[in-house]
């Protein structure tokens, strides 16, 4: 597995993750076994939220955490309703802890802006920090005025990262958030970076290309849209995959390395749509 520094951090984390939404819909023991076999094959950091199936996701997640803890670079995520206050948030994170059955959390992330104070988020995530209950921060589902409002509050590098919607379909974020993000040190962590209905999207014209594309690399249409993705150095990818099979593959896609005629190709089959001011999120 690839490593990739997050945000200015100086801290490798795997350029591959692996993402844990809607668990508690699943058969759990062949999710198990999936993420297991992901964290085998070095997806090793494990992204969740108190969101998650209202926290039971992180509790789903604990008897898989508790044996290799020490492997596992552990993310999760406060809802912006808990993050009007600085005690709320402090308060959330120590929930979602207890859930996980962890005593800290190597990244905590702010969901979405919704209604949270960011002064109070921020001061939260410091103290948390200090207190070594989370180890770094950052924010989630931020537009480019969101991360200008975050850094009139932080220091530089203090924000490790946004997570944003980013996949072949939907490149809106290469407009304004990408390279805003970039450019204050912080990685973009792509989630859901195969689309959230199926992929590649049925009856799409473009599929033809990306086919074309995996065949002359001999891989799959998934792992080159994953390569694809990593062509940017400040992005990371936090797939999700129930089924071993494709976690597995998943894992595999960060050995591939895409040709420049073939990041063209997919370029020009998957045009960047127009900027309309609007944060791209499921």
């Amino acid at each position: 597995m690839r490593l990739r520094h997050l945000g200015n951090t100086g801290r490798q984390v795997p350029l591959i993750g692996q993402g844990t939404w809607k668990l508690e819909q699943t058969d759990l023991n062949t999710a198990h076994r999936a993420l297991l076999a992901g964290i085998d094959a070095g997806m090793t950091h494990l992204d969740t939220a108190e969101d998650y199936g209202a926290g039971r996701v992180e509790e789903l997640l604990a008897p898989l955490i508790a044996p290799r803890r020490d492997r596992l670079f552990l993310t999760s995520k406060v809802h912006p309703d808990h993050a009007t206050r600085s005690a709320d948030v402090m308060t959330a994170c120590r929930n979602s802890c207890r859930r996980l059955r962890v005593d800290h959390l190597d990244l905590y992330l702010l969901h979405w802006p919704g209604h949270a104070v960011l002064e109070e988020a921020v001061a939260a995530f410091r103290d948390l920090k200090k207190q070594g209950t989370i180890r770094h921060w950052g924010v989630s589902n931020f537009g480019p005025r969101d991360l200008e409002r975050l850094q009139e509050h932080t220091e530089d590098g203090e924000a490790v990262c946004n997570q944003a919607l980013y996949h072949l379909a939907e490149r809106r974020i290469e407009h304004q958030i990408l390279p805003t993000a970039a450019r204050s040190g912080m990685s973009t962590i792509a989630y859901s970076p195969l689309g959230s209905c199926g992929f590649p999207p049925t009856g799409h014209q473009a599929s033809v290309v990306l086919e074309a594309v995996a065949r002359d690399h001999r891989a799959t249409s998934a792992q080159v849209a994953l390569a694809w993705l990593a062509r940017h150095d400040s992005v990371l990818l936090l797939p999700r995959s129930y089924d071993m099979e494709h976690s597995l593959a998943n894992a595999a896609a960060a050995g591939l390395t895409l040709s420049e005629d073939a990041i063209h190709a997919l370029d020009a089959a998957y045009p960047l749509a127009p900027d309309t001011g609007v944060t791209p999120t499921l």
